[in-house]
This record gives C-alpha cells, sequence and structure tokens, in this order.
C-alpha cells in the first residue's frame, strides 16, 4: 500500500524551526538605593555590560536603567519601557545584557519574567553569571540564581522589618514621617517636628472635628492656603493617628505605639474628627449658632470669592466677618450686614404653592448633610449587637 503521510504534512505538529540569534541587545542596569550607588554603581555596571557586549562582537541598540529602582515593584518606569521597547522595535532584540541576575529582579516573578521574554525570542544574559540558557540544565540554574536572589531579598526585608519594629516599640519614628513634618537633628539627635504645612493640617482637623465640614469642603478651603489635595489625600490625612502621637505599622503586626514625636492635635480631637466619638453624648449632635454671626460660611467674600468666617472681638462683644484666605484684609461689621441682609430678604414672598416641595428639599438637605452621622449611629449599633449576649 502506498504511504502518503506527505500528503498529511500541513497538519503536523512540534516541527522545530532553527531560530536565528541575532548579535543584537539592549543593556539594563539597576541599582536599588541611592546608597547602594557607592558600590556596585550604575557606572560599575554599565562598563562590564559594554566590555562584554565589545568582546563578543555584540551591537547594543538601547540602554535601559541609569537610575536607582526597587525591584519590589515590576511597574518600575525603566523596566517597563524596556518591556515595550522590546515588543515595538524594528530590530531583532536576542539578549537583555545586565551585569547579574540580581540586577535584573529580585522577586517572585523573576523566573516567570525571563520565561516570557525567552517566548518573544529573547534570553537575559548576566556578565559576571555566565550561563547556557539554551539547554534545560541552563534554564534551571538560571532559575536557580533567580530563587536565591529572591531569598536573600526576603532575608533582607526581614531584617529591615526587625529593625523596624525594634525603634517603634521604643515610640521612635524611623521611617519617614507623613506630611506636615520635618526631620530636623540636634546634637546628633533625630527630632520629628512640625512645619509650616503641619499647622495647615492642624486646621483640616479641626474642620473636621469642630465644624463637620466634609472632604470636598476641606479640599475648597485648603485652596486659599495653596494646598492642591485630592479627597483621598485629605482622607489619608485625616485617618493618619500619627498626627496624634500614635504609630501604627505592619511591622507593628497590629499593634498601636505611642510614639516620641511632636503632636499636631489632641486624641480627643482625632478621634472627633473620624467620629468614632462624639462630641456630646451619643444621639443627634447640635451645635449652637452664635445668631450674630449666622451668615458665616454662607457669605462670600467679594474680593476673594472665598467663604468668610465669623467671630467675636474679645473684649468688645462685636461680632465681625473676615475673609479666610490668607492676605485678604476683607473684615466686616456683622450687624451692619445682618440688617442688609434681613432688608434684601423682606423684598422675597414664598407662594404658598411651592411650600410642600420646599419642605421635602429642606428634608432632602438635612439627610444628605447628616449622612456621615447616620453611617457612624448604624456602625455602633452593630457593635452594640454584636457584644449583646444572645
Amino acid at each position: 500500500m502506498e504511504n502518503n503521510n506527505h500528503l498529511f504534512k500541513i497538519f503536523a505538529k512540534g516541527l522545530k524551526t532553527l531560530q536565528t540569534i541575532s548579535n543584537e541587545i539592549v543593556v539594563y542596569t539597576r541599582v536599588s538605593s541611592a546608597k547602594q550607588m557607592d558600590g556596585l554603581s550604575l557606572e560599575v555596571q554599565l562598563n562590564g555590560c559594554t566590555s562584554y557586549a565589545d568582546y563578543h562582537k555584540l551591537q547594543i541598540r538601547e540602554i535601559f536603567g541609569g537610575t536607582y529602582e526597587s525591584a519590589a515593584k515590576d511597574e518600575r518606569k525603566e523596566f517597563q519601557r524596556m518591556i515595550k521597547y522590546l515588543k515595538t522595535t524594528k530590530y531583532k532584540i536576542s539578549k537583555i545584557l545586565v551585569y547579574s541576575l540580581e540586577r535584573f529582579s529580585r522577586n517572585e516573578n523573576s523566573i516567570w519574567l525571563s520565561s516570557q521574554l525567552r517566548k518573544l525570542g529573547i534570553e537575559v544574559v548576566s556578565v559576571t553569571q555566565p550561563i547556557d540558557t539554551s539547554n534545560p540544565a541552563g534554564i534551571m540554574q538560571q532559575k536557580m540564581l533567580f530563587l536565591f536572589g529572591e531569598f536573600d531579598n526576603q532575608l533582607r526585608r526581614k531584617k529591615c522589618m526587625d529593625g523596624v519594629r525594634a525603634h517603634l516599640l521604643q515610640g521612635i519614628w524611623c521611617l519617614r514621617p507623613p506630611v506636615g513634618y520635618d526631620v530636623v537633628k540636634h546634637n546628633k539627635e533625630r527630632k520629628i517636628i512640625v512645619n509650616e504645612t503641619g499647622l495647615i493640617i492642624k486646621k483640616m482637623f479641626y474642620w473636621k472635628a469642630k465644624e463637620r465640614m466634609r472632604n470636598l469642603e476641606i479640599q475648597q478651603r485648603l485652596k486659599a492656603y495653596k494646598l492642591d489635595y485630592n479627597l483621598r489625600r485629605i482622607d489619608e490625612i485625616l485617618t493618619n493617628p500619627f498626627y496624634c502621637g500614635k504609630m501604627v505599622h505592619k511591622a507593628l503586626e497590629g499593634e498601636v505605639k505611642d510614639g516620641l514625636h511632636e503632636k499636631l492635635v489632641s486624641e480627643s480631637v482625632f478621634l472627633q474628627a473620624n467620629n468614632i466619638i462624639a462630641q456630646k453624648k451619643l444621639g443627634l449632635q447640635t451645635k449652637k449658632e452664635r445668631p450674630e454671626i449666622a451668615l458665616k460660611r454662607f457669605m462670600r467674600c467679594g474680593s476673594c470669592n472665598q467663604p468668610m468666617r465669623g467671630y467675636i472681638a474679645n473684649g468688645y462683644e462685636m461680632p465681625y466677618y473676615k475673609c479666610n484666605t490668607l492676605g485678604c484684609k476683607c473684615n466686616r461689621n456683622a450687624n451692619k450686614v445682618n440688617n442688609k441682609f434681613q432688608l434684601m430678604l423682606s423684598g422675597f414672598q414664598i407662594n404658598e404653592t411651592y411650600m410642600p416641595l420646599i419642605k421635602e428639599q429642606l428634608f432632602l438637605t438635612f439627610q444628605e448633610h447628616n449622612h456621615s452621622l447616620q453611617e457612624s449611629k448604624d456602625a455602633i449599633n452593630k457593635q452594640i449587637a454584636a457584644i449583646k449576649p444572645q
């Protein structure tokens, strides 16, 4: 019988094709910190890579890195720029040349990254660790080096976290402090003190705790102080107990410790700002307003269009409205302003037909402004229900 297998060649699988290995490469250099640049510097890495390329007659098409970036995140900018270049370049890049494999990556994704690049016909080649990855033994050897790099990285992280925890347990914040603080050294002693921005942040806590301002209103008011924070940033600040002298960190494993740094606000103000304790007894919170300055926050400055605050002059018991913008000198007698406003209102009359609609809108507005209080009430009720015996 005639063998017709050759007719089925188009359906065959697993045919090995010879892959042309070009001499075109890219170089990647990296250090994980500015301090490390004094040791295995970027210059040392680059010189080693260029010497290796010259000796093996490899053509460097592009050089990436040249800065210090953490290997803990594969989102580092230079690394991503290199990956994008490899996928879009017109050149047939066959190798990523690094000084050592740990300069390429030291985390758990290093093996996956190298395998994905291998599918694109690109090998990671180390100057100081020559490995032939064209066979399974070489690939396994490279994977082992990646694993050792990850293991060493985890050991360093643990030692670092142990050191951080030891300092935190003593009340010492050894990391970078949050916005509003500066680190100064006096007589070789490291201190964390409040700066000018911190004094403005202090106002934020009082606006939230005492005036029950929403974050959106706080955002608008901060612009008068030349601070443009987004809502997420404002929430991060207001929920950080560091500002009231408390320290929280993952190294503390759920514990809270008192810090030795300067407090920005009291614990009471911080808790009030976060609706953890009420200013008065539990229940609907009310705040008495002085009728002499009833238009505060409602009336706006004629010069900068910012809300004006109200105050009673000490010693004179004279009410005033004053612009809250720094440098603005708009200050008005509240009695005169109130009389003009009352005179203006006397010219308005409400059609009785629309009264039901007005009442409904007032009710909806009240609910909207007290939404956060209702959420706090619901959370407290859930906690009470959880601790009550069944």
